[in-house]
């Protein structure tokens, strides 16, 4: 008994400092590329990491793994990112403009503007996981990213909800952001999106294997 607790435990402080090595290497590699051009490509190398431990298990360099990935990805994951910044820039403008011509437009306009921003979250939420799982082109991507956000919208919904709970454990316990926030997100979103997507696969595969008749 004592010896599986002491393994567990064992086990559970080899997990955290797993996912604090991999939080501070994203915050530092956001940070150095003045997270402009730094955020998107540490988060997609930290997705790709937390795929890999998902995957294949633990047992590779983690620091060369993640710097790997960033270099690789660096102008892919920029773009990308930049686009949905571009996208989430025009949308706060057309709120900004919503909110001083509010008595001008129907109700119809206004939840047309909010079902938008919610298409436009789907995309979002998706399409860094996506990246480092399937090799593909940007606007290949931004398609399957709506498409399985649609598709899969429980899942998407709670990647949403485990989002804003990152951002609020945030600002309730801060030094709990500078040691597990990202990591311990890009763990979870991970995990329900390779369990979503073996979803998807498995279904296609049934399909294919079904005989009609002639």
């Amino acid at each position: 008994m004592l010896e599986k607790t002491v393994t567990g435990l064992d086990g559970a402080f080899q997990w955290l400092s797993r996912l604090a090595l991999l939080n501070m290497l994203w915050l530092l590699t956001s940070l150095a590329g003045l997270v402009a051009a730094g955020l998107f490509p540490a988060s997609s190398a930290m997705l790709a990491v937390t795929r890999k431990w998902l995957m294949e298990g633990t047992e590779f360099p983690t620091i060369k793994t993640y710097f790997r990935q960033v270099k690789q990805d660096f102008w892919k994951a920029n773009l990308i990112g930049w686009i949905l910044t571009a996208a989430a820039g025009l949308l706060y403008f057309n709120f900004e403009i919503l909110l001083q011509w509010n008595d001008e437009f129907s109700m119809i306009v206004t939840a047309a503007f909010y079902f938008i921003v919610f298409l436009f979250l789907l995309v979002c939420v998706n399409i860094f996981p996506l990246f480092v799982h399937y090799e593909a082109g940007v606007k290949t991507l931004f398609k399957n990213a709506f498409i399985i956000g649609l598709a899969r919208l429980p899942m998407t919904l709670a990647i949403l909800v485990i989002l804003s709970g990152m951002v609020y454990f945030s600002v309730v316990l801060p030094a709990g952001f500078l040691f597990f926030s990202g990591s311990l997100v890009s763990y979870t979103v991970m995990k329900l999106m390779l369990w979503s997507l073996r979803n998807i696969e498995a279904g296609i595969s049934e399909t294919e294997q079904v005989e009609y008749p002639g």
